[in-house]
């Protein structure tokens, strides 16, 4: 197909601007439309086979390209559709996207076809208009918090644990511990005030009120000379105690993305959860307006307080994210370091554990660790659980995806008892498809269509039946793949793909946080933070002994 295409731009001369974009994996024809100081403005070709539809054609998708030397701004954004033209959220980010698309199919395409593949006679033949799928809708998410006689069902996180308190409270929260620069000192008692309710301006109901837990703060924070791997240090030796943390410490610091990886890594090494806020969000009032709550939320649970759970579809199941971090130097990209990590949570998206299942400084090593303990965490859990689940990663590399095809398939021979499968979840895809059904082109939230026997499109955030409006910005869909483990599906596929639905739901990092999969996003969240600390030299944690620091 691209063969076909190039022949044809070819043909038309020096006058269409187009160029072939090709790696080990697939290859593009991009076609500039429009010139930025800041960039270019492109649409890409993808050739692709609809195996739901047994049909061959191309993707085609905008896509703004960033300039050399450009430096990533609200410019950029704009240009991207991220942001509309005075610099607010897009809400039309689907129109216009489309907009886009069908502006290079009306100018172009009858200009591009048909043409013919190399050693045919016949001209290839497309259709005028984009092919449509028939589409289905999973059940909506449902929260269960408040605890013990208390337990309620409600569809919101933030007004459900408002009503009737988290799912599992905490007898007391540890003193939050604040630690600043002196010339910082009045964002940090402004936050403590606002984490209290007491902020003027701030309409927040406060920790206390919320989580149903007292909220105490230390009279003697810790005064930093600067964020340097010393003054964490110091900072780190006021909240260990002989049995562990004393505080949960509460760094108040500009945003500096290198001072924050040093003090992740210092705290998180020694177990220490901490929570960072910038003085950037605490002196804005509108953006600590909007943080305020889910800064108390991370506080919360990394007190040990679990805030709600989803209702799932089947109690008795363990879903299992995968994902990896590896130590990459030099200009070859050559792995220095090896290393594989999974976050278990049940079909509720409760937050069990990070547990590494694979460490080597060579790939053999590497692979022969995961497949021992990847081994031995499927026996152990397939004794508790009807149905093990294994979300992995797009970063996942070949070699491992068949360690793991491999172990699962084994598992499945050996234990009757326990069903399994393995999904592979990609939010960074080609793919993009509209609702025709609404002005916004939005599809609905739970969404999802079938691209091929074992291939969906899911989106887990999208518009309400009952409320078609628009009020934020809604991402693309999510490509799932289910890969082959026996010879017959063992698990029904939308069991899973409501399952994913549901986790997207469990995100405590926010109570509107960004809706993923948590198995996923938890396993991301830990990856980029472990690669910012293995390239930076700095220590590790203790993963399997540590709450959820990432947060």
């Amino acid at each position: 197909m691209i063969e076909g295409l190039s022949t044809r731009c070819h043909e038309l001369g020096t006058g269409l601007q187009w160029h072939l974009s090709s790696d080990s994996f697939l290859s593009e024809a991009i076609f500039p439309v429009g010139t930025h100081p800041e960039g270019e403005e492109e649409i890409v070709l993808q050739p692709y086979f609809l195996g739901a539809t047994k049909q061959h054609g191309f993707l085609i998708d905008f896509h703004f390209r960033l300039g050399k030397g450009v430096k990533f701004n609200r410019r950029v954004q704009m240009l991207s559709l991220s942001l509309d033209e005075k610099f607010r959220r897009n809400l039309d980010y689907y129109a216009d996207r489309l907009a886009k698309i069908e502006s290079f199919t009306a100018n172009r395409w009858k200009q591009l076809t048909p043409f013919r593949l190399p050693g045919t006679e016949q001209p290839l033949q497309f259709q005028s208009d984009f092919q449509g799928l028939p589409c289905e809708k999973l059940k909506p998410k449902v929260y269960i918090v408040g605890s013990g006689a208390g337990r309620r069902e409600h569809k919101g996180q933030f007004i459900g644990v408002k009503d009737v308190g988290p799912w599992e409270p905490v007898a007391t929260c540890p003193p939050l511990l604040f630690m600043f620069r002196q010339q910082d000192i009045d964002y940090a008692r402004r936050l403590a005030r606002a984490l209290r309710g007491r902020e003027p301006g701030i309409p927040f109901t406060g920790f206390e009120k919320l989580f149903r837990a007292p909220l105490e703060v230390s009279s003697s924070p810790v005064v930093l000379n600067d964020f340097s791997r010393a003054e964490m240090e110091r900072a780190l030796a006021q909240v260990v105690g002989p049995t562990g943390p004393t505080h949960i410490p509460v760094l108040v610091m500009p945003k500096d993305e290198d001072a924050y990886a040093v003090h992740k890594a210092v705290f998180t090494h020694a177990g220490v959860p901490t929570q960072v806020c910038s003085t950037e969000v605490i002196a804005d009032n509108y953006a600590l307006q909007w943080s305020v709550a889910n800064i108390a939320l991370q506080i919360f649970c990394k007190a040990g307080g679990k805030p709600w759970k989803v209702k799932p579809t089947d109690e008795n199941s363990l879903i299992i994210g995968l994902s990896q971090s590896h130590k990459i130097i030099g200009e070859e990209h050559r792995v220095e370091k090896y290393f594989a990590f999974s976050v278990l949570t049940d079909s509720s998206g409760l937050f069990q554990s990070i547990n590494v299942v694979g460490e080597g400084n060579d790939e053999e090593t590497y692979l022969a660790q995961l497949r021992k303990n990847l081994q031995a965490m499927l026996a152990q859990n397939a004794a508790h659980f009807k149905k093990v689940v294994l979300h992995t990663s797009f970063k996942l590399k070949f070699a491992e995806m068949q360690v793991i095809q491999d172990v699962v398939r084994d598992a499945v021979a050996n234990t009757a008892a326990c069903k399994f499968a393995v999904v592979k979840v990609n939010q960074r895809n080609r793919f993009f498809a509209v609702n025709r059904n609404v002005n916004s082109l939005v599809p609905y939230e739970g969404s999802y269509l079938k691209l091929s026997r074992d291939e969906y499109l899911i989106w887990f955030e999208g518009i309400f039946p009952d409320n078609p409006s628009v009020k934020k910005a809604i991402p693309g869909p999510t490509h799932i793949s289910f890969l082959k483990v026996s010879e017959e599906r063992l698990i029904g596929d939308e069991t899973i793909l409501q399952d994913l639905i549901n986790l997207s739901g469990a995100n405590w990092r926010g109570f509107n946080a960004k809706s993923a999969p948590v198995s996923v996003f938890f396993c991301h969240l830990v990856a980029e933070r472990l690669h910012e600390f293995q390239t930076r030299n700095l220590p590790l944690p203790p993963l399997h002994e540590i709450k959820p620091w990432f947060l």
